[in-house]
């Protein structure tokens, strides 16, 4: 059975010991760690600890990075990474691997957790199984129904904030930040910059970026560029084409082709709505010149971050909706970063301003939202925290205010964590009702 090589980052830290008599640091330790980028050969299917035991439960995962988790007795057991699951040969690399583990671990699950995304072959392939299921014949027809497996669709933002409360083995309410590309909301539209307060019960969405148009769909995922052009768009109304012409774009892309874009943005059916975080990055690199087309997943993003550098603490203005959901929006923000750009600012300093404005928002958020809620724990997942400048940015506010910072360790902050998120999710909640029903 074919097992992919692991990747990973190292993280470096700092473990601060103070002094017990004044509460000064005393002491600062340097302190080394792995950060999951893929977790496969070399480390899956290590076990990683619950509190105790529960039933046998199957996390199926989402579509990008698949990874699928077995729980038995006290522990999770998340796969080796199965791949991207887009085609027939993926879901029957899934089905043997799924079948592997079943077998060395003896596990015969009672429930399965999948994403809501109507369209994931991960969902397709659960929501299969549960067709089977229901279909199968009871020896006993008075036993129906009880030895039948439960499906559970766990909606994805919130799967990526419990695969850290399952690391954690945490079960009390969280304030959850899910950073990402895409995952399928409660509403059908496509989120992707989620403040939640979660527990192991259920979620509530606090917060979120303001939606915007994807031009093209899946064809703006591969080209940021068009993702920029919505929010420019977006931004100066009639004045797009002006602006588009200061920053280089009509003479790349042709006027042509900008006005095709434009055309399409306010259709539903070629421009879903997106909140994600993951665009967002995509499009500033877009903006900058730095990246204007992904030919691997996070490519844009990847190259806005390697422009940042230390030393610069300014930051851009954002517009923090305090409705009853908060909704931020990057008018101002992108208004200034053009500014900055046709004036000739340096891309290190635009990209790290750029930066530093997201961890402002996080953390001016979540400060609001901890009071709001009396929480003092939040919880950072999703694959835009694969960034390590703005992850470390991110930890270091966030504790400056006070609160309880946990992250993914053991598993990828991106979508390979989700099936562990869904496993735990589901497992708690079964051995919840269990107990109550015993009372």
């Amino acid at each position: 059975m074919r097992v992919d090589d692991s990747v990973v980052k190292v993280r470096n830290t700092l473990s601060v010991m103070c002094n017990e008599l004044n509460g000064k640091p005393s002491r600062i330790t340097p302190h080394a760690s792995l950060f999951f980028i893929r977790r496969s050969r070399g480390y899956a299917p290590e076990p990683i600890s619950l509190d105790n035991d529960g039933p046998e439960v199957l996390g199926c995962g989402a579509d990008l990075k698949n990874t699928f988790t077995l729980t038995k007795g006290s522990y999770a057991i998340p796969s080796h990474h199965i791949g991207d699951m887009e085609n027939y040969e993926t879901v029957k690399f899934f089905e043997e691997s799924l079948s592997n583990l079943k077998k060395v671990y003896r596990v015969n699950p009672v429930a399965v957790g999948y994403d809501l995304h109507p369209n994931y072959l991960s969902t397709k392939w659960a929501l299969s199984q549960s067709q089977i299921s229901n279909l199968s014949p009871q020896a006993n027809p008075s036993e129906a129904g009880k030895s039948q497996i439960q499906y559970h669709g766990i909606q994805h933002h919130y799967a990526h904030i419990a695969s850290v409360m399952a690391e954690n083995v945490i079960k009390r309410k969280v304030i959850g930040v899910a950073f990402d590309g895409t995952g399928y909301g409660t509403d059908g539209n496509l989120w992707g910059s989620e403040f939640l307060i979660a527990d192991i019960d259920d979620f509530k969405r606090a917060g979120h970026f303001k939606y915007i148009p994807l031009p093209g769909g899946e064809m703006a995922i591969r080209e940021p560029w068009r993702v920029a052009v919505s929010y420019i768009r977006y931004i100066t109304g009639d004045e797009v084409m002006h602006c588009l012409e200061s920053i280089g774009f009509i003479e790349k892309y042709g006027s042509d082709r900008i006005n095709a874009i434009l055309g399409i943005i306010d259709n539903r059916d070629f421009s879903p709505l997106s909140s994600s975080a993951g665009r967002l990055f995509d499009a500033v690199s877009a903006i900058l010149g730095i990246c204007d087309t992904n030919t691997f997943e996070g490519e844009a993003a990847m190259a806005l971050e390697s422009y940042t550098t230390d030393n610069i603490e300014e930051d851009y203005p954002a517009d923090i909706g305090l409705k009853d959901r908060i909704e931020i929006d990057f008018c101002l923000t992108l208004f200034r970063l053009i500014q900055d750009a046709t004036k000739g600012i340096g891309k290190d300093i635009i990209a790290t301003k750029f930066h530093n404005t997201i961890v402002t928002i996080i953390a001016g958020v979540v400060q609001r939202l901890g009071m709001i809620h009396k929480l003092h724990d939040v919880v950072l997942s999703g694959g835009v925290f694969q960034n390590m400048y703005l992850l470390k940015n991110t930890i270091d506010r966030l504790k400056s205010i006070g609160m309880n910072v946990y992250t993914n360790e053991k598993v990828p902050a991106n979508d390979a964590g989700i099936s562990l998120g869904q496993a735990y999710i589901v497992r708690e909640r079964i051995k919840q009702s269990s107990s109550q029903t015993k009372k």
